[in-house]
């Protein structure tokens, strides 16, 4: 499970708007794809990998909005964004039209345990998301969403985070310590579904307007 936020402030702020921007993307595995996706646009994806792993993002190349974008680049993967901010998603499995034929209800069985498997990942997913964003708007009202950082956490069955490391600095140690520290005090609204993968992997880099992005959680902290 990655959290990628991109890092280009213009382009972002033009992404959030809703305009036009130029995509060149080939078809490639759809966590390469998804990467790029989010450091051009500066729209963050909390995906569980289990759900990109082994899926290939369709090409996309011309001028379009993230969100035209971002259905084209899905289109073939069986997955489709549902959007907790207006800049912020979680990909979850496209329900499947119809029932499989007669002769194939193991498979049917098989592939709608798969499916709920991927749905629990992503909702937990959507969670996370906004629970990090929650204890660090909070802890770093001037400072979050304007650097780049890369953590890693492991949550117990109950949802608390037991540990986390960092993976790759902000170039501040004492800013560093200050997340690892609100992060290992964090407990989560709901626990993470049985057997997800960790520990979780999350990469934060600047956001295209944090103080929109902190607004609700600053008012209830101050509350």
């Amino acid at each position: 499970m990655a959290l990628m936020m991109g890092a280009r402030l213009a382009a972002a702020q033009a992404a959030a708007d809703g305009a036009a921007m130029r995509f060149d993307l080939p078809a490639q595995p759809l966590e390469i794809s998804l990467s790029v996706f989010g450091r051009i646009t500066g729209h963050s994806v909390l995906v569980a990998s289990s759900l990109t792993a082994g899926r290939e993002a369709a090409a996309v190349h011309g001028d379009f909005t993230p969100r035209e974008a971002l259905q084209r680049m899905l289109a073939g993967t069986g997955l489709a964004a549902r959007y907790t901010g207006s800049d912020a998603l979680t990909l979850v499995p496209v329900p499947a039209a119809e029932a499989e034929p007669s002769g194939g209800g193991n498979a049917a069985k098989a592939g709608g345990a798969a499916s709920e498997t991927a749905r629990a990942e992503a909702r937990f997913a959507a969670v996370l998301q906004a629970s990090i964003t929650r204890v660090l708007c909070i802890v770093q009202p001037d400072a979050f969403g304007r650097y780049r950082l890369g953590i890693q956490l492991w949550i117990d069955p109950v949802g608390d985070v037991s540990d986390a490391r960092v993976l790759q600095g902000s170039g501040l140690a004492p800013r560093d310590a200050a997340v690892l520290a609100s992060l290992r005090a964090m407990a989560l609204d709901v626990p993470p579904p049985p057997g997800m993968a960790q520990p979780v992997t999350i990469l934060l880099t600047p956001r295209a307007d944090p103080a929109r992005d902190c607004r609700r959680y600053r008012a209830a902290g101050a509350g």
